[in-house]
């Protein structure tokens, strides 16, 4: 009998079918992934097709913004990362390497290669439509290779319109290569050297670039590129829904760049004009939410637009938080500072430097920057930063200016002198800031402040070693804070004047840092004498305070003194004359040869009142006659006791009657001492340099001069035939002299018919010479500043939001001339993470 034959397979059987099924669908599975990967793949790179929409698109990123108790979802979602190309079917998607909003280092410019392109596929368009990164720089950076030195060619642009050159990494780069590396023609066979690492042999660059254009890789990367410039995405193609949708986000990406618009230029009207952003109190219901958010009340009124977008944005993505702000604020900055390096590039400049406290006792150093202007045909100066320093020492200060020039661009090699005060610190000739900064380069030149020296010239003979005139000013001071101290007091002093009909000059105090300034506050004293004497005796009389009765008796007396009103009348005319060159030496365009010429004017007038006997006569004559005129009683000379003792510092002059008493002991010992620290102080080691530019541009130069002049600005052989030319023209006779006007006729000569080309070494010394700057001006106008944006209801903001506030409110042309373009940019690259808000 036969075996019954089972016809279902066994459990084995099913098991070892169902397995091998398997493998073959996972098989089909994964040619199918590599497929659709490799097709996302050329989508992502050469434009055949367009990144799929997401539904939350918008808030695929986290950003700085206020929490929202709405959308709590929202924070729990990642930032965009980097998707491998294993991940299915996602796609290559290219993290943007954002760089946060900082002030460290140079700028790098958005287009710069060593950035890595957006994936963004609008943007990528955008970015190949602009071509090649091709920075016009004048002398490029150069390698030593072998035995010569190298460097990359402006040339190379012309004969390969495929390159750019990447600024940061001193390399050159394909484009074509660089922004199409991935396309599917071209897996695993791209040349990497000139689409990712850079190519920097210069002595065989040539060669290198022909081979590469002839390369594969580099004719399919140029193929795809202009595949994806001409044609249409697959998206569009096969679904008008598609077509849309990207319509509406290019829509609403321009709607959020237009609220950027708004949001920008708030910022830059209250930065200008160095008003608070913030307030105590932003809540919804408060009547004082600060400067910025009521400007955007008032504006969403009459503003459609911004008052659409506030009512319908997402609450986490209004953009008015604080966050937001110091990132429109530092976008701004760093714009600016863009826009500073550009006007510095490859130009000669000096710096200028100086220190002081803020309210929240921080020592700040205030940077400026002085250049030639060749638009404007003048000198002029830039802020380029404030540095909080934790030590004040030579090292930290250098180090400070160092890293503040950097980030705009300038090293030690361009800088031909540096301006500073005589503080130890900064003028040590062994390890002072200027030391160190020639030890960098050799040939920069050190200049004392101008406006300190003088400062310094009227402390030493008017403070220190005349203590008569030291109390003399201490008077001064306390008839200001007596009367000034109290508004009662000062409504006496008020209606003192109407009933004597005598026009009242306000009292001034006395500055310690300026004395020239002291100028006002004598000459108020001198004007208001009578009614102060009648104030003081009225408020003696009516006071019920015996401390006010005893000052004012006091302050009577001193002012009824011949000493007193000898001082009001010798002081007023001398230090009238300080001040007015004072003044003058605080113009932002002074050159030095002018400044020289103010110094040696004060210089030649204070000599007059020494040798003209009227001058003192007159100053003697008034005093004699306020004396009389309110009954003070004119001292006598004190006979002096002769020493028996013949030495150097005895004198046995002994004056007739007061007046050579006053003339000798007093007056002259005065004007000496003034003209002696003139003498002193201003002697410098550009002093040299000023008297060879000033005869050359009276063109009377000999062989030290000329010889001088080439060293210091690195002048060629041409120089003196230039000299011989303009000599025998005819136009430049009327310019020559010795007037402090003329080097800015000389200028205004060599603008006209491009002669700045055919003198090009005559133009480079004027210039150069007007680029060394006379005092640090500039750096004490920031602090003025500094006072306003820093104040006691601001002294803890950031020192990053300080820096900024303080470049935007101290070049105010530059940021009204601003691209808010490029704010908007920079705005939304100076996070490390994707903003909420397409931009």
């Amino acid at each position: 009998m036969s075996q019954k034959t089972n016809n279902y397979p066994s459990g084995s059987t099913k098991r070892k079918k169902a397995q091998k099924k398997n493998e073959e669908i996972n098989k089909i599975r994964g040619s199918l992934d590599r497929f659709c990967t490799k097709i996302l793949q050329i989508n992502e790179n050469t434009s055949i097709d367009t990144e799929l929409p997401s539904e939350s698109a918008e808030n695929t990123s986290i950003e700085t913004e206020l929490p929202s108790e709405s959308t709590d979802e929202n924070i729990l979602k990642k930032p965009f990362d980097t998707v491998d190309d294993s991940t299915g079917d996602q796609g290559t998607i290219v993290n943007i390497n954002q760089t946060q909003c900082t002030s460290s280092g140079p700028l790098i410019h958005p287009d710069d290669p060593s950035n890595v392109f957006t994936s963004f596929r609008l943007e990528l368009k955008e970015r190949v439509i602009r071509g090649p990164y091709q920075p016009d720089i004048k002398l490029f950076p150069r390698t030593k290779i072998g035995q010569n030195y190298r460097s990359f060619q402006k040339k190379w642009y012309d004969c390969f319109k495929w390159l750019e050159y990447s600024v940061s990494k001193d390399k050159a780069f394909c484009f074509p290569c660089r922004m199409f590396l991935n396309s599917g023609s071209n897996v695993g066979q791209a040349d990497t050297t000139f689409s990712k690492t850079g190519f920097s042999n210069w002595h065989v660059a040539t060669t290198s670039f022909k081979t590469h254009q002839m390369s594969k890789s580099h004719i399919r990367s140029t193929s795809s590129m202009t595949f994806f410039l001409n044609s249409q995405s697959i998206d569009i193609a096969l679904n008008k829904s598609q077509e849309l949708e990207l319509s509406r986000r290019e829509m609403q990406r321009l709607a959020n760049r237009n609220i950027m618009h708004r949001l920008v230029d708030i910022s830059l009207c209250l930065a200008k004009n160095g008003k608070p952003f913030r307030g105590h109190n932003e809540k919804i219901d408060s009547v004082s939410k600060g400067l910025f958010l009521e400007m955007i009340n008032i504006l969403k009124k009459y503003d459609s637009v911004l008052n659409y977008h506030l009512q319908n944005c997402p609450k986490n993505a209004s953009y008015l938080s604080n966050h937001i702000q110091n990132d429109i604020i530092t976008s701004i900055h760093n714009v600016l500072k863009r826009n500073i390096a550009a006007k510095l590039s490859n130009r000669t400049v000096s710096i200028i430097a100086d220190e002081t406290t803020d309210c929240g006792h921080y020592e700040q150093l205030s940077i400026c920057v002085r250049y030639f202007d060749e638009n404007e045909n003048r000198p002029q100066e830039l802020f380029i930063g404030l540095k909080k320093m934790s030590s004040v020492n030579a090292q930290s200060i250098f180090d400070a200016l160092t890293d503040a020039t950097n980030q705009v661009g300038i090293d030690w090699q361009s800088v031909i002198a540096v301006c500073f005060d005589g503080a130890a610190t900064m003028s040590g000739h062994y390890n002072g800031v200027q030391a160190k900064a020639k030890l960098s380069n050799p040939n920069i030149l050190y200049v004392h402040c101008y406006g300190h020296c003088l400062n310094l010239i009227l402390v030493d003979s008017l403070g220190k070693k005349n203590h008569v005139i030291f109390n003399f000013f201490g008077i001064i001071q306390m008839l200001y804070s007596f009367v000034e101290g109290s508004p009662i007091r000062h409504a006496i002093l008020e209606r003192v004047s109407k009933e004597m009909n005598i026009k009242l000059k306000s009292l001034k105090t006395l500055s310690t840092t300026r004395w020239a300034c002291r100028a006002e506050a004598i000459q108020a004293v001198k004007n208001n004498y009578s009614v102060l004497l009648q104030c003081l005796a009225e408020i003696s009389k009516t006071s019920n305070l015996s401390e006010i009765k005893v000052k004012s008796s006091g302050l009577i007396k001193q002012m009824k003194t011949f000493n007193f009103i000898f001082f009001l009348n010798m002081l007023n005319p001398i230090l009238l004359l300080v001040q007015k060159v004072s003044s003058t030496l605080q113009s932002s365009d002074l050159d030095l040869l002018t400044a020289v010429s103010m110094v040696q004017s004060l210089k030649s007038s204070l000599k007059n009142l020494r040798t003209d006997d009227d001058s003192f006569k007159d100053v003697y004559e008034e005093t004699i006659k306020i004396c009389k005129e309110n009954k003070i009683i004119i001292p006598e000379v004190k006979k002096r006791k002769l020493s028996a003792k013949i030495d150097q510092n005895s004198s046995n002059f002994t004056a007739e009657n007061k007046m050579d008493e006053m003339k000798w002991f007093v007056f002259y010992p005065t004007l000496d001492e003034m003209l002696s620290g003139i003498e002193r102080r201003f002697s410098q080691e550009t002093l040299n340099l000023i008297n060879a530019t000033g005869n050359l541009i009276q063109l009377k130069l000999d062989s030290n001069d000329i010889s001088m002049l080439k060293e210091k600005f690195n002048l060629d052989t041409t120089f003196e035939s230039e000299i011989k030319l303009i000599k025998n023209m005819s136009d430049t006779t009327s310019i020559r002299g010795s007037s402090i006007k003329t080097i800015v006729a000389w200028l205004n000569w060599l603008s006209e018919n491009d002669r700045k080309t055919t003198f090009r070494n005559f133009n480079k010394a004027l210039t150069q010479f007007a680029t060394i700057p006379v005092t640090s001006c500039s750096c004490e106008r920031a602090f003025s500043k500094l006072s306003i944006v820093k104040s006691k209801l601001r002294n803890t903001m950031s020192q990053e939001r300080l820096d900024s506030l303080m470049l935007i409110f101290i070049e105010q042309k530059m940021a009204s001339e601003i691209n808010i373009e490029e704010v908007i940019d920079e705005f939304k690259t100076c996070v490390p993470i994707k903003r909420r808000l397409e931009l």
